[in-house]
């Protein structure tokens, strides 16, 4: 492994790799700017030369640095080496966090050998900053590496989330100008990290000079917690001077902690004055975040606050179908649609199928089937095969019945566990509502009932009302497949 021949190297051959890393980087000083260059190429080295694959090897400090590297420097860093080491090599690339720190042995200082010293006319903690960092880290403080994946080209944009998607679009275009703060809320899993990660990468791809930071609130109230104790607030807060956009994620934790929030409250308002971006994402809207200060609430206010809502059948399928093109894989549409018709409000789990599903085949090494599905919903939580049992019971049961509408508001009632009057009720309770437009839009298509007939036998309401539940339980019917399964069991029965 690379690691230990990296241990293995004597004092010659570092000496040799370090000279060459010098050179290939002289090499290609000309085409490109030099703060572009000290962002990305600071903390790179040439850890060794494979002579049977024809490889020089470089090592990088983290996954979002080669992304970078290869995007911008790529082709010339090739030509370099094959220019100034050998016409037959290529390079390889491989990460090696050690070399965050910008201090290992193999690294040579290049501001010194590429004489720039003094084209840097920024105060030395910030050029140190600028220089160390790729954007995801900010001095010794933090390394809160960005997910390279989250981009706005992998996120799926729908009816759900198209308004939030689009602000974030118009902050990432003109960060500190528009949408400031930018506000998102919304359940679990429903893509509110993905989206403002996405605006972190695509900031500092267009603007490499700018500092993004993202953290979690947990690691936000862990650096101020030890900043408390230890007595160094003014100095965690020095350190945010340098950042230019702020992403803060779940700020609904910083409830109950009054001097976290406190801090929290100093650091938003410098941002705010200097016109730095800031993006928080939570749970709820900010008026709903009533165990945080209102000074602080308020503030989300003033800038845009957007909803990610739970995404409609049609996008729950481009998101499954999304995510298998991005790792070259195909599965049956008819699957994809079984897991979206069960999975509906968490695009985390949606994802977390597929990956259930894709590992199986792998080991395996045979097709997926229906029961590889229904395993994988059970695995999850989503499916259930007592339901089923359940409804076989009840029409067993009632095999030999009369086959009448009253005997089929048994069964409907004995099967969700509910009453007649439950049934017959003006309730509103999901599973209540469900059942009852079920038997209103049976009572229609099976038994010929007037609508008038419909609203008077369920709760004495007007024909308008009945219109409204059959057509909405019409609607349900087309994305939900276990109201399809039980739906089709009772038709089955009255036929």
């Amino acid at each position: 492994m690379l690691i230990d021949t990296l241990s293995e190297h004597d004092a010659a051959k570092k000496q040799y790799l370090r000279e060459l890393r010098e050179k290939i980087i002289l090499a290609i000083a000309g085409q490109f700017d030099h703060k572009k260059m000290l962002t990305f190429l600071w903390n790179i080295g040439i850890t060794d030369i494979d002579e049977v694959k024809k490889e020089v090897v470089i090592w990088v400090p983290n996954d979002f640095i080669l992304i970078q590297i290869k995007k911008l420097f790529n082709k010339a860093l090739k030509e370099a080496i094959q220019s100034v080491y050998n016409p037959q090599f290529s390079l390889r690339y491989a990460v090696y966090t050690p070399f965050s720190s910008g201090k290992h042995e193999l690294l040579l200082d290049l501001k010194k050998f590429l004489n720039i010293a003094d084209e840097q006319k920024v105060p030395q903690e910030q050029s140190f900053a600028l220089e160390k960092t790729v954007k995801a880290e900010l001095s010794q403080y933090f390394w809160i590496l960005f997910d390279p994946t989250y981009t706005f080209d992998t996120f799926v944009a729908g009816a759900n989330n198209q308004f939030a998607f689009s602000a974030a679009k118009a902050v990432a275009e003109n960060p500190g100008i528009v949408y400031n703060p930018l506000f998102l809320y919304g359940n679990v899993g429903l893509g509110k990290t993905h989206l403002m990660q996405a605006v972190g990468n695509e900031i500092m791809q267009k603007n490499p000079d700018k500092v993004v930071i993202y953290l979690p609130s947990s690691n936000l109230i862990q650096e101020i917690v030890n900043a408390l104790r230890n007595n160094t607030i003014p100095k965690l807060l020095k350190k945010f001077e340098n950042v230019d956009v702020l992403l803060v994620d779940d700020i609904q934790f910083l409830a109950w902690k009054d001097r976290t929030q406190e801090v929290f409250h100093n650091l938003f308002n410098d941002f705010n004055m200097k016109k730095k971006q800031i993006i928080i994402s939570s749970d709820r809207p900010p008026k709903e975040l009533t165990l945080l200060e209102e000074r602080i609430t308020s503030r989300f206010q003033k800038g845009l606050v957007a909803d990610i809502q739970a995404p409609d059948f049609e996008t729950r399928i481009a998101i499954l179908e999304e995510k298998l093109q991005r790792k070259g894989l195909q599965i049956d549409f008819e699957y994809l649609s079984l897991i979206a018709q069960y999975i509906k409000s968490n695009v985390r789990e949606l994802e977390g199928a597929l990956n259930i599903l894709i590992t199986r085949q792998q080991l395996s090494g045979l097709e997926i089937s229906e029961d590889d599905v229904y395993n994988c919903l059970k695995t999850l939580g989503y499916y259930s095969d007592e339901r089923h049992k359940t409804m076989e019971n009840v029409l067993q049961q009632n095999k030999k019945s009369t086959k009448n509408f009253e005997t089929l508001v048994e069964m409907v009632a004995q099967y969700y566990s509910l009453s007649i009057e439950d049934l017959k009720s003006d309730s509103r309770k999901k599973e209540i509502s469900t059942a009852r437009q079920l038997l209103m839009l049976l009572a229609k298509k099976y038994f010929g009932w007037t609508l008038e007939k419909i609203g008077e036998y369920f709760w004495g309401k007007n024909h308008a009302t009945a219109i409204y539940a059959i057509n909405n339980m019409e609607k349900k019917l087309k994305s939900d497949i276990e109201l399809q399964h039980d739906y089709r069991v009772f038709t089955d029965w009255i036929e």
